[in-house]
């Protein structure tokens, strides 16, 4: 149970940082509006919960 709960998590960590990484570059170079920004916050913080969540699986 706990390994496919792992993985499950591990595989909507690789989704989100693929979702994350666009908005970051377009976050560095200044070409973000702000729907697009607050929905990169909103990423970065369900990526943190469900990181957390893992690490505490894991151990």
């Amino acid at each position: 149970m706990a390994d496919t709960q792992i993985t499950e998590l591990q595989e909507r960590l690789f989704t989100l940082d693929r979702k994350i990484k666009p908005l970051e570059w377009d976050l560095s170079r200044n070409q973000i509006n702000e729907f697009k920004k607050n929905t990169l916050n909103q990423l970065k913080a369900e990526f943190n919960t469900i990181k957390s969540e893992l690490d505490s699986l894991k151990q």
